[in-house]
Order: structure tokens, then C-alpha cells, then sequence
């Protein structure tokens, strides 16, 4: 538990870069499928679960990346 808190602490502190390039990662792509869906249609009820999944995502390869 001990270095799950000292990653989350690392990470919340900047001490990385691998959490913030994901994020920036996660909106950049959820911008382009945005315009590529279109202003109506499955964007509205799905894009934000897509945007979720790609945070989290980004998140775990993050925690992982500083868990070596």
C-alpha cells in the first residue's frame, strides 16, 4: 500500500510526465472522434464513456510506467 501511495503521491505532485501526456493524450482524441461523429448521433450518449475509459486508461499506463 506503502508504494501505491508514493506513485499516486508522485503522480498528483508532477513529478512525472507520463499522467499529464496521457491526458492530453485522452482529450486530443475524444476532440477528433468528437468531429468525426458528427454534432448529433452516438457522440451525445457515448462520448463521454469514451473519454472516461481513455482517462482511466491513461491513468493505469501512468501508474504503471512509475511502478517500475
Amino acid at each position: 500500500m506503502r508504494t501505491f501511495l508514493h506513485t499516486l503521491r508522485k503522480l498528483v505532485l508532477g513529478e512525472t510526465w507520463a499522467l499529464p501526456l496521457g491526458i492530453a493524450l485522452a482529450v486530443a482524441t475524444a476532440a477528433v472522434v468528437r468531429e468525426i461523429a458528427g454534432p448529433g448521433g452516438w457522440w451525445s450518449h457515448g462520448g463521454g464513456w469514451l473519454l472516461f475509459v481513455l482517462l482511466v486508461a491513461a491513468f493505469a499506463v501512468s501508474l504503471a510506467r512509475t511502478g517500475r
